[in-house]
Parts: structure tokens; sequence; C-alpha cells
């Protein structure tokens, strides 16, 4: 039995046998008058027992909340609280079990019949995709000696989103790729509007003015055929993004994996990238036709997982655990990576206090092998850097 529950139990217990000894005395003494107030203690512990079970017996409770919220960022919701019953309920507390954090509210006083609307803020949700939550309704009165408990299941729909922050640029290819002719990351040019010269072709309906080749055309003005010129536009590579959610690192340590991800998959989606991303094994698979609201509900989704396969992904985000996955050969070592780019978060810096040490008791590395990690990762031509709770925005990898 914890303390609290021990020291709520105390003043009736205290009265109890108070109003225990009064009657021995009085039975003893025959002192009529000792009968009344034994007798006015044992009824107040009796209704102080029966009246807050019966005020949380006839209650539903609805939830309000927002479609979607973010991780971390205080969360606005309202729970419409109804009397089922003809007679009226009094002071009953509301403590709202959603989106990992818990909101708080008072009726003072329901009528029969009626419906009272009570305001939050859940301060701190978690990121998840959430489909209820427990609400208890508790009451104490009249007196507060004993208080009844009851629990709701209320069901409403809501997607926390994790935490974003502003991404600079993207890295370039690696190297590496480069010198074994792997152009899959490489920008390349095509057909399009863009500034440089690709040819000259015949004039088509639809093409822009400006682009008439106006002496080339003047050769087939008597013919009444234009020459266009065309011109090449720049795509982007693809951007294929791998996320480790170990599940031995600290919580804190994979919501800052699944944050730094969103963050870069949003920016290549606004650089007009073609977007990929895997999280090892998941509920839900990566969106076919992604845009950021797609993304970000997907990111919502992300479980503690296996690692997954990093091999020809454009960035790899992981925690600082040694040997992820059951690899063999070179990547097995803690500083390989099959990916071009890789961002290391640390899992020491997100901890949870009193678990931060560089004993080798925890599973994660220490801030020397976190070191060594990203220069090893350098030294094989790939972009690497260390992610903790200090960064600076716009961030940038390298």
């Amino acid at each position: 039995m914890s303390w609290d529950r021990l020291k709520r139990l105390g003043k009736p217990l205290f009265l109890i046998f108070l109003s225990g000894i009064l009657y021995l005395i009085a039975a003893n003494a025959g002192a009529g008058w000792l009968y009344v107030v034994s007798a006015l203690m044992g009824a107040t512990v009796i209704i102080s027992i029966v009246t807050p079970l019966w005020n949380t017996c006839g209650i539903e409770v609805t939830r309000r909340a927002p479609v979607v919220g973010q991780a971390g960022e205080p969360l606005s919701c309202a729970l419409e609280v109804r009397n089922k019953s003809r007679l009226g309920r009094h002071m009953l507390e509301i403590r709202d079990e959603f989106a990992g954090d818990t909101g708080r509210g008072v009726v003072a006083r329901l009528r029969g019949r009626s419906v009272e609307r009570i305001e939050y803020v859940v301060e701190n949700p978690r990121r998840g995709v959430y489909y209820g939550g427990e609400v208890v309704v508790e009451s104490g009165a009249p007196f507060g000696l004993f208080h009844g408990r009851r629990r709701i299941r209320v069901a409403s729909s809501v997607v926390i989103q994790p935490r974003t922050f502003d991404v600079a640029a993207l890295p370039p290819s690696a190297s590496l790729d480069t010198e074994r002719g792997d152009h899959s990351e490489a920008s390349t040019l095509h057909r399009g509007h863009g500034g440089e010269f690709w040819g000259i072709r015949e004039y088509r309906p639809g093409d822009p003015a400006r682009l008439v080749a106006w002496r080339r055309s003047a050769r087939g003005l008597s013919a009444g055929r234009l020459a266009v010129r065309e011109l090449a536009q720049e795509t982007h590579p693809p951007f294929k993004l791998a996320m480790s959610l170990d599940r031995r690192a600290p919580r804190k340590a994979r919501e800052m994996v699944v944050s730094a991800g969103a963050s870069l998959l949003l920016f290549a989606l606004r650089e007009g990238r073609m977007v990929s991303a895997y999280a090892g094994p998941q509920k839900e698979p990566f969106p076919e036709q992604p845009d950021p609201d797609a993304v970000l509900t997907w990111c919502a989704a992300l479980a503690a997982s296996g690692p997954p396969d990093p091999t020809r992904a454009s960035v790899e985000v992981r925690p600082s655990i040694p040997n992820t996955g059951k690899r063999t050969g070179p990547s097995a070592r803690p500083g390989a990576s099959e990916a071009q780019s890789v961002v290391l978060v640390s899992c020491g810096d997100f901890a949870e206090t009193g678990s931060r040490t560089g004993s080798r008791t925890k599973p994660w590395m220490t801030p020397d092998e976190e070191q060594r990690f990203v220069d090893e990762a350098r030294d094989n031509g790939r972009l690497a850097v260390r992610l903790g709770p200090d960064f600076e925005e716009p961030w940038r990898i390298g």
C-alpha cells in the first residue's frame, strides 16, 4: 500500500477508533450524551463511505480533443460530463489520462440531467497515435474522509506528431558512391523549362512564346512551322532514410531519432524529392504517396523495433548503441554504416535522470566510443554527426 493512501486513510481510521472509544466510555459510565456523540461519529463515517460511491455513479464522459498535436506542446482538450440521474452530484474531480500525460478538472456541482463542460490542458503529450484513454471520476464529498473512484474508457482519436526542427540542407552524395559509379543520388538533367540549353525541336501547342527560336523558325515560316528551344532542368535525387529505434536506447533518444528523421523528410519534400523511409518492422508501411501530413502521421506511429537495413540509404539516424542489429563483417563495427551519411544520437545525453553514466553496464556507447564512431565514418568517406540536445537550428549534417 502506498504512503499517500495510508495518509488518506489516517483520518477516517482515527475517527472510527475515537467513535469506538467514546462508545465504550459511554457504556461504562452511563453517560447518554457520549452515546449521541459516538452515534454522530459513526453516522459521519457511514455517510463518508456511501456518498462518494453514489456521487460517481450515473456519470457519462465525452472528450473533445484536437485531431492533431505535437509532442511536447500543450494540447487543449475538453470533457463533457453528463449526469444521467435526476439528483445532482457534487465535488467531482476529473482526471484524464490521455496522450501520454494527465489533465485535470473539477466540477463543483452537476445538476440532474445536465451536462458540464470542463476545459484543461495536457501539458506534455507524447508522440503517438491515440484512440482514447481512461478518465477517472473521483469524489470525496461531503467530508473528504473516503473517496469513491470510477474509471471510464473514453474514445477519441488524436495524432501527436513528433517535434521537428529547421534543417539547413541535406547532405550531398557521398564521394565513395561516386567512385563506384553509382549516380542514383546525383542530380540529373532532363528536358524541361530550366536554364541550360538542351536542343531544338518543332513547336507544340502550349509551348511558351519566350522559347521560340526565331532565327531557326525564319526558315520554316513559309510552311507555317516554328522551332522552339528545349531547356534542361535539374531534378533532385531521391532521398532514402533509415531510422533505428533500438529498444535498448532511452526513450528520449528514440524520440530524437524520430524528430531528426521527420525533419529531414520534410525538408526533402520541400525540395521536391521523392522520399522513402524505413524504421525496422512497423505496423504501417511508409506512405506510397507521401506528403507532409502523411509523413508526420507515419512518424507518429513508429514504435521501438529491430534495426532497419541501411544499405544504399541517403541518411541513417541511429542511437549510440554498439553493434545495432545482427550484421556481420565490416558493418558489425560500432562505427560502421552502409548509409551515405550517418546521424548518431547520443544515448548518454538523452538518458533519464540518474541513468547518465559512462559505465559499460549501460548498453550504449561512452562519449569516447561515440567520437570514434564519428571519426571512423568520416574516414570511410561518409558524412557523420553526433546529435545531442544542445544542437543549433538550422541544423545540418556535416
